[in-house]
């Protein structure tokens, strides 16, 4: 039984253990030497360090090697010195030239403003000549419609006037009695006789003889 137990507890622990979140990596931090706030040890509380003995040969070069080296870093800050100075003048003569080009640039768009004003009144009066040349225009064609309409008019008025004159001489309901009368009274021959010289002898009965000479009707030849 306990040992069923420590098996539970065992899986258990596991289980926590792998639901645990894990870092990505551990560091270890170690000091390379002894920390300041630790006291000498021991073994090392009476002993006196040996002072170091240096080459005389060695000595003298590298003290060449430092004197030289303290003389080309004088040259190169001398050297960076005067490339600031000149670099300084040039952003001088630089600054000076950009203000040159922005006062030119300011010159410029004032001469455009002024190009812009003067193409604006062009296009002002450009486009008042047109309104105006167009309304005449518009003028010209209300003038012309109503002389079109004036002239239909006239001769719509024309044609009812004629209509009306031409209505007198219907045959109506009233009249129709009267005209068979009178078309009776004057009947109307429509045949007639052409001779060889075209003269044109009207009815049916009528002779040669019976037509004066000055009253013969001849037929108008189309050449």
């Amino acid at each position: 039984m306990n040992t069923l137990g420590c098996s539970l507890k065992y899986s258990g622990l596991h289980a926590l253990n792998e639901l645990r979140i894990k870092p990505v990596c551990v560091q270890s931090v170690r000091w390379k030497r002894k920390p300041r706030w630790l006291p000498v040890a021991k073994s090392k509380q009476f002993r006196v360090p040996e002072r170091p003995k240096f080459d005389e040969g060695e000595t003298l070069e590298l003290r060449r090697l430092y004197d030289r080296y303290r003389t080309h870093l004088r040259a190169v800050r001398k050297y960076l010195k005067q490339e600031f100075i000149d670099l300084s003048a040039s952003s001088s003569a630089a600054l000076e030239g950009t203000q040159n080009e922005a006062e030119e640039h300011q010159l410029c768009l004032k001469e455009n403003e002024e190009w812009n004003k003067q193409v604006a009144l062009l296009r002002e009066q450009r486009l008042l000549q047109e309104q105006e040349a167009r309304r005449e225009s518009i003028l010209a064609k209300l003038v012309a419609a109503e002389e079109r309409q004036k002239e239909r008019m006239e001769k719509a008025e024309e044609m009812v006037r004629e209509e009306k004159e031409r209505a007198k001489f219907y045959i109506t309901a009233d009249n129709i009695d009267k005209a068979i009368e009178d078309a009776l009274a004057s009947p109307v021959d429509h045949n007639y006789a052409i001779d060889l010289e075209g003269h044109i002898y009207r009815g049916h009965k009528t002779k040669p003889s019976d037509v004066p000479p000055d009253e013969l009707e001849k037929i108008q030849v189309q050449g």
